[in-house]
């Protein structure tokens, strides 16, 4: 038998972010109230009222990408983005903001290969 075991990376974030994301729980804490649901400590951070009117729904992994595609159709006028280029941008950012490459690299959990070839770029 064969056992499949999710990992969940762990990495530092910023005080800023801290503060943020325990501001936006507390927040959302009272919003799901309103709609008769009580919190918990395995509350998703960011949840959304799926296609069927179900509220507080853990976000799918084709979410972003499909509000992504929305606001092209919209603005047609903005450059092209994925969820995938967010990820090289925010390393990109990261690195000029001083972040040692190997905190990057196990930020984003690369493997070894997409790492070598990644990093490279940000060396540039």
């Amino acid at each position: 038998m064969r056992f499949i075991v999710e990992t969940f990376p762990i990495f530092s974030i910023s005080n800023d972010l801290l503060q943020l994301l325990t501001s936006w729980k507390k927040q959302q804490k009272y919003e799901l109230a309103k709609f008769g649901i009580i919190s918990n400590p395995e509350q998703f951070i960011f949840t959304y009222i799926d296609t069927k009117g179900n509220i507080n729904k853990p976000l799918h992994s084709d979410y972003l990408n499909n509000k992504m595609k929305t606001i092209r159709k919209r603005h047609p006028e903005l450059t092209h983005a994925t969820p995938h280029k967010l990820r090289h941008t925010g390393a990109t950012l990261a690195k000029q903001a001083g972040m040692s490459l190997e905190a990057i690299s196990e930020a984003l959990i690369h493997s070894d290969t997409v790492q070598h070839r990644f990093m490279s770029i940000l060396l540039m």
